[in-house]
């Protein structure tokens, strides 16, 4: 009987799994296979196949070999192998060891550091916190005007019943505080809550006990107060004696029941961390007047917990039946809508800020790690070259491509996990520094934890492989030939077409964070250019807020400020000096419904309300366009206002700004009981933001309106240091316990109020030089390996009498094509940033042209300092030594 051919598809299956074996073993593998399956197909024709597997079970049985023979390969005592290879390679080179190493440190440093930040704010609840992920925060919101806000008590209270999702509602409002006597006073931060807020939070006393609902039955009726266990600390020394004792507080003695744990530093990431806890009861109101019956008062924030079993779905979908029992509640709640947000540290709106301004870090830092990569895989590939004959050798004697490659990859993930080593100190450090230079306040921590040291072992794995796989590429892409044929000459075209490729994108992305830099930069210098309405110049404010003391009523809180006012104007260096309920850029803003009194029900608006001092005007150089400005404390016996330009040309827009031809908004009257008379309209102010257009604003006098949160605006003759303490010794002269919260130059405010844009102009700065000095070592790196694989040509050249200013311009030459179109590339790079920083722009357009220009002409000049070097080395060849050498 003849034999019977195996099957066609029987072969064909087993060339589909030749592959998976590695290539050194692969011809070996398929042929010892086909054989076999000959073998099978003449015991199969000699009718004696009844005792040996069929065809499927045969070639499936190849499948199994072929994985394991490729797992051999990755056998641990092969991987240890590698590993010890690695090592040693290090060790005989360890100034490239170093040099890499720190490099790359760099960028994963800061890709971990920029982690850590990201963690803190948005990934991270706020500490001490008991299951954090069970909490909402609650908010008040319109149909019509949808926003994020807070409640008032008897919405709060009405929550609390309905809410039947939720476990519990807890309420709070942070605010001042004054706390001590005399030389002892201070003012903190704290907060007003209500009796279940520690319970919601799910937060357990460090001392004593903490707030609880008994403490927050009757307005005023239950001083007690909760420390911080920071303030426990500085201020009472740790003494566990301190439960039980009454302090200070405003007006009024607290008992001190407990001290908060160390770690709790209230359910906010930014802001100052609140040092005492009161209940919400204690809340000394506005002008007298409590809020705890006032529907239409919203000043306090909510959380809440979801009962067990409940999930954040079903705690959104029950607050439809909430929002009806707020509508059914009150007329002012005709269009309320609640809202709910899962967790605690940023509202909604915070953490989309956040993320935009971590997402644009990310991205940078993002940059700067492949730049980092690139500058590495450079280092290897420019050290490849020397190992060109090892590689050619290792593959000649059996060692298949991929286990040249693995041993390579190894190498850079060897050097990866050193360098990550290395950027645990950077990480660690940028927890205590990234607070100082990011633009709020913090109150949670940013430091490393598992998840950002678990992070920084993913980036740097990931690194690793990213500048390990070229290298590895380029060693493994040509044959054995052309392998040991290039360690004798040292001419590898796919490796330099390698390393002129990453030598490129080093200066695309540097020319990119140049012209980010730039851009943020000049948005720093113009909002310091910008006219916002006033002049800063010389002008400083400080706050004073008598709420908190709990001793001032709207009379005896005038004559205070008057005091005040005589007192600092004799301080020297002091030119004038006035007191207004806000300050520009800096804070107390508050906006307040008016209408024209001969349209009262046909146009409202929201307008900035602002309680002003005699020459609050001529002090801040403020521009009077009509009438006059507002006089001193008994000067003014009838209800006047003097607005703004854009109120005006908002209310009456058929009147002239200036008031020529004798229509003017003076006389005018808005609307009230019995109204407000205009005597003056005034040039437009920037208060809130330098960002934002002037808004319509009304100024009140101090003899008719009233606040006790006031600023002080002290305008000096610019040459005195030590204002701040002058300012406050001033005051306390006038009342020894009235604080002076912070002391603001405004000129320097001005540029503090671009905080965003000037923290991220600093590090994109610091990145932009990191990646210029890189991008010129790597341009450096690449011409002057070019100059040493040409010293031959170059000796001959110079031998035919070639000059040596030649030679300088054919080796700048390449430097400058590779620069050139580095530019190029680098110029699409610099638009889309420019887009993504298009928000933090001042004055400047995401595309400009000078710019631009400046950024390119900067790293030119980089690279042509980078390529002269080597290019002078180049025309300093001994023609002799070299073709002797040769």
């Amino acid at each position: 009987m003849s034999p019977s051919p195996a099957p066609r598809w029987a072969r064909l299956f087993l060339r589909i799994l030749a592959p998976f074996v590695p290539g050194h073993r692969r011809a070996e593998w398929l042929e010892e296979w086909e054989g076999e399956l000959d073998a099978l197909a003449d015991l199969r024709g000699e009718g004696r196949g009844e005792d040996y597997p069929g065809w499927v079970s045969f070639v499936a049985g190849a499948l199994p070999h072929a994985v394991w023979t490729r797992t051999e390969e990755w056998s641990m005592d092969g991987v240890l192998q590698d590993l010890r290879y690695a090592v040693r390679m290090f060790r005989r080179a360890p100034g490239f060891t170093a040099v890499a190493a720190l490099t790359l440190a760099l960028g994963i440093g800061a890709n971990a550091s920029i982690f850590s930040l990201v963690n803190g704010l948005i990934l991270r609840p706020p500490a001490g916190i008991r299951r954090p992920e069970l909490l909402v925060q609650i908010a008040r919101s319109y149909d019509q005007a949808p926003r994020w806000d807070n409640w008032s008590w008897p919405a709060l209270k009405l929550i609390e019943r309905e809410a039947r999702t939720l476990s519990g509602v807890a309420g709070y409002q942070t605010q001042a505080f004054v706390l001590g006597r005399g030389a002892d006073t201070e003012q903190v931060s704290g907060q007003l809550v209500s009796g279940a807020y520690f319970d919601v939070l799910g937060i357990r006393p460090f001392l004593g006990r903490l707030l609880q609902p008994s403490d927050d039955v009757t307005p005023g009726g239950h001083p007690v107060v909760v420390l911080s266990h920071g303030l426990w600390v500085r201020r009472f020394g740790g003494d566990p004696g301190i439960v039980g004792r009454t302090i200070p507080v405003g007006a009024r003695p607290y008992e001190v029941v407990g001290v908060a744990p160390p770690e709790f530093t209230g359910p906010e990431a930014v802001g100052t961390p609140p040092a005492v806890w009161v209940p919400a009861m204690q809340s000394p109101g506005y002008r007298g007047e409590l809020p705890f019956d006032q529907w239409g008062w919203s000043w306090i924030n909510a959380v809440g917990r979801l009962r067990d079993g409940v999930s954040f779905e079903e705690a959104r979908a029950s607050m439809d039946v909430v929002t009806a029992r707020l509508r059914e509640a009150a007329p002012v709640n005709g269009d309320i809508r609640v809202l709910v947000a899962p967790g605690v540290g940023l509202d909604p709106q915070g953490r989309a800020q956040a993320g935009r301004i971590s997402l644009l870090l990310v991205g940078i830092v993002g940059l700067v790690l492949l730049l980092t990569c690139t500058n590495v895989a450079n280092l290897f590939l420019a050290r490849g070259a020397a190992r060109t004959t090892e590689v050619g050798v290792r593959m000649a004697i059996g060692a298949g491509r991929s286990r040249v490659a693995r041993q390579l990859v190894t190498e850079s993930l060897v050097l990866a996990l050193f360098a990550t080593a290395l950027a645990v100190p950077l990480v660690r450090a940028a927890g205590r520094f990234l607070p100082l230079i990011f633009p709020y306040t913090l109150s949670v921590s940013v430091g490393a934890d598992g998840r950002v040291y678990l992070f920084l072992a993913a980036i740097g794995l990931a690194a690793g492989i990213l500048f390990g796989v070229a290298p590895a590429w380029a060693a493994t892409s040509s044959d054995l030939s052309d392998a040991l044929r290039e360690g004798r000459s040292g001419a590898g075209r796919v490796r330099t077409r390698l390393r002129d490729a990453l030598v490129v994108t080093q200066l695309a992305l540097s020319l990119g964070l140049v012209a980010a830099a730039a851009l943020l930069g000049r948005s720093v210098v113009n909002a310091r250019a910008a006219a916002p309405g006033f002049d800063p110049d010389g002008l400083v404010v400080a706050f004073i807020d008598l709420q908190p003391t709990g001793r001032y009523d709207p009379a005896s809180g005038r004559n205070l400020f008057e005091r005040v006012l005589a007192r600092v104007a004799t301080v020297p260096g002091v030119r004038n000096v006035t007191i207004a309920s806000q300050a520009p850029i800096q804070g107390g803003h508050s906006r307040s419904t008016v209408q024209p009194a001969d349209r009262p029900g046909d146009l409202a608006f929201e307008a900035e309300n602002n309680v002003v001092g005699p020459r609050y005007f001529e002090t801040l150089g403020i521009p009077l366009l009509q009438g006059r400005t507002l006089g001193g404390l008994e000067d003014e016996p009838e209800r006047v206002v003097v607005i703004n330009e854009a109120l005006a040309q908002m209310f009456w827009p058929d009147l002239s700004p200036s008031g020529s031809g004798g229509r003017s908004a003076v006389g005018r009257r808005l609307a009230g009981d019995p109204g407000w008379r205009v005597v003056g309209v005034v040039g437009n102010v920037k208060m809130r933001s330098l960002r934002s257009e002037p808004m319509p604003g009304v100024y009140y006098p101090l003899s008719q309106a009233y606040s006790s949160r006031m600023v002080l605006h002290v305008r000096t003759d610019g040459s005195s240091s030590d204002m701040a303490s002058r300012l406050r010794q001033a005051v306390a002269e006038v009342d020894p316990e009235l604080p002076v919260a912070n002391v603001v130059d405004l000129r320097q405010a001005l540029a503090t109020s671009m905080g965003e844009t000037r923290t991220i102009g600093w590090l994109v700065a610091t990145f932009a030089l990191l990646a210029l000095v890189l991008a010129a070592i790597g341009l450096y790196g690449l011409v002057a390996f070019g100059v040493s694989q040409r010293v031959r040509e170059l000796g001959v050249r110079i031998a035919l009498g070639a000059r040596p200013e030649s030679l300088v311009r054919m080796v700048l030459a390449r430097g400058l094509i590779l620069a050139g179109i580095g530019v190029v590339v680098g110029l699409g790079l610099s638009a889309a940033l420019g887009r993504a920083l298009e928000g933090l722009l001042f004055g400047i357009g995401a595309i400009d042209g000078l710019t631009l220009v400046g950024a390119s002409v900067t790293l030119l000049a980089t690279a042509v300092v980078a390529a002269w070097i080597p290019a002078r080395r180049a025309a300093r060849v001994d023609a002799a030594v070299s073709l002797r050498d040769e």
